[in-house]
């Protein structure tokens, strides 16, 4: 076990389905939200002996909307996170809908120990906040962030969506300006993917869907627009400035340990994977893990580390993966690499291999390009 154990908790509440969302999410209730925060306490207690209490260095309350537990679960959560984990000088980040009001609620969140927050901004537009059934208004992230800066939570992380329908270089440019107007640490720019089962996927067909060339144009003006303003890309859909980096979410592209808790939540520890079924009700009353396979391979890590803009070196990767990178499939993976770099999709220095802007628009493909070498 890796020191800098990481923890994610699923909350599943909503107070409504954002169209695009495919998230396990549920309405909320009071006495289930009660119901499963006591099982959330019990399962980190019961972790916590499994796994030994490794230390822990961040805690992520995803959703959902974790903001709709009362602030005094949030805090049991966190001190049983404390007494069983080692939870000390953690980056612990709680995702917020804007929507609600947070003014009391972030001081107290922040006196519980959350020190990071995710605002689900999505877009400065309202018009394209409706299509995407946000219940929110640019107005209210401006009083979030407000809110959240008075109660001395000062490492903000705001969303941004990109390929809205009906979203133009216009509207784009209004958004990433308000999200630079509120001088956030950290910034996600995500290109929406429209699954089965949304509410857009079912009106897909009368919708103004950016194609993916246009949706590739939106990425790299909004990148540009990002780099411009002092925010780093470090992974293909995250910036930050003053190496304001998500730590936990850096955990899964480095292929580091963390146990996730809560219904469709996903774990990696020591090299398996599993995950718990979508089903809030037979995780209060059994939890089961359901084996998701092996992890760590060389293959995985080559995917996910590639995500970021350190990228792999193959050396270090020589070293480490032996038995699966001979010098046959080095030498191949070199020649592959400075193939893509002619043609603007990576860097390459003779040993480090890291997407370019352009690359990361088709990272799937270049980095099956490389996985299949193996």
């Amino acid at each position: 076990m890796n020191l800098g154990f990481g923890l994610y908790i699923h909350i599943p509440f909503c107070v409504s389905k954002c169209a695009y969302c495919d998230f396990y999410s549920m309405s909320f209730d009071d006495n289930i939200a009660e119901a499963y925060v006591n099982k959330i306490i019990s399962e980190l207690n019961r972790w916590g002996g499994i796994l030994k209490c490794p230390p822990a260095d961040t805690l992520y309350f995803g959703g959902g909307t974790p903001s709709l537990l009362k602030s005094e679960q949030i805090e049991a959560i966190i001190d049983k996170s404390k007494e069983v984990f080692s939870l000390k000088n953690a980056e612990i980040t709680m995702e917020v809908n804007p929507a609600e009001d947070l003014n009391k609620y972030l001081c107290e969140v922040a006196k519980a120990g959350v020190n990071r927050l995710s605002v689900g901004l999505q877009s400065a537009n309202d018009n394209e906040l409706k299509m995407l059934s946000r219940r929110h208004s640019a107005k209210d992230v401006i009083t979030c962030v407000n809110d959240a800066r008075r109660a001395g939570i000062n490492n903000l992380s705001l969303d941004i969506m990109l390929g809205i329908p009906g979203q133009t270089k216009e509207s784009l440019k209004k958004t990433v300006d308000f999200v630079l107007e509120r001088n956030p640490e950290h910034i996600s720019a995500y290109l929406l993917s429209i699954e089965k089962g949304t509410k857009l996927y079912k009106n897909k067909n009368s919708l103004d869907i950016p194609n993916d060339d246009e949706a590739g144009e939106l990425y790299l003006y909004t990148s540009e627009l990002l780099k411009s303003a002092g925010y780093e890309r470090y992974e293909i859909s995250n910036f930050a400035r003053n190496g304001n980096i998500s730590k936990h979410n850096t955990k899964y592209w480095l292929g580091e340990n963390y146990l996730g808790l809560g219904p469709a939540a996903h774990s990696f520890i020591n090299d398996k994977r599993f995950y718990y079924d979508r089903d809030i009700n037979s995780y209060i009353n059994n939890p089961k893990e359901i084996d998701d396979g092996e992890g760590g391979t060389v293959e995985e890590r080559i995917m996910l580390n590639l995500r970021l803009s350190s990228g792999i070196s193959l050396k270090a990767f020589a070293k480490e993966f032996p038995n699966a990178l001979d010098q046959n499939k080095i030498n191949r993976l070199a020649k592959k690499a400075e193939l893509f770099a002619k043609n603007g999709f990576v860097n390459f220095n003779g040993d480090v291999i890291s997407l370019t802007d352009k690359g990361a628009l088709v990272s799937n493909a270049v980095i099956a390009d490389f996985t299949e070498i193996l």
